[in-house]
């Protein structure tokens, strides 16, 4: 499903359109729950035609962030595949950056893990929670906070 997912995306989606695979399965060596979570950067000016053509395939998720430099979206799989829409290098644009910093840091891989075992079984808005202050902490730590408008 997840190539199935970014090929309908990078075949629907103009070349300034970046559509990459994000999360868990995206660094080899973090412990994930078997979900895909998949990214779509645009420039800001196109964010709108890009949430358009986004939207003529994919469901938005209601119970996501949606703005007009951030939208997320459910994709109907036996997965649990997600899609996020946002403008490049705007204040939702860290996902690379984290990556990045994973992919850099075998020492920073482990301390995820460790977080994602400790909250193994536990409430998933209270993981969400603190994977949410993880992340924040390294990118703070990486130089890679933008500010949310």
């Amino acid at each position: 499903m997840r190539d199935a997912a970014l090929e309908a995306l990078r075949a629907a989606l103009p070349a300034w359109a970046d559509v990459i695979e994000v999360g868990s399965t995206a660094v080899e060596g973090v412990i994930g729950k078997g979900d895909i979570d998949l990214l779509v950067r645009v420039p800001r000016e196109r964010f709108g035609e890009a949430r358009a053509i986004v939207d003529s395939i994919y469901a938005r998720n209601p119970d996501q962030l949606a703005n007009d430099q951030y939208q997320g979206y459910l994709v109907p799989s036996v997965l649990d595949v997600a899609i996020q829409l946002t403008v490049r290098d705007g204040p939702y644009d860290q996902f690379i950056a984290f990556l990045d910093a994973l992919r850099a840091s075998p020492e920073l891989v482990e301390r995820y893990n460790t977080l994602k075992r400790a909250w193994d079984g536990e409430s998933m808005d209270d993981y969400r929670g603190a994977k949410s202050r993880f992340i924040a902490e390294v990118l703070r730590e990486h130089g890679h906070v933008r500010a949310r408008e």
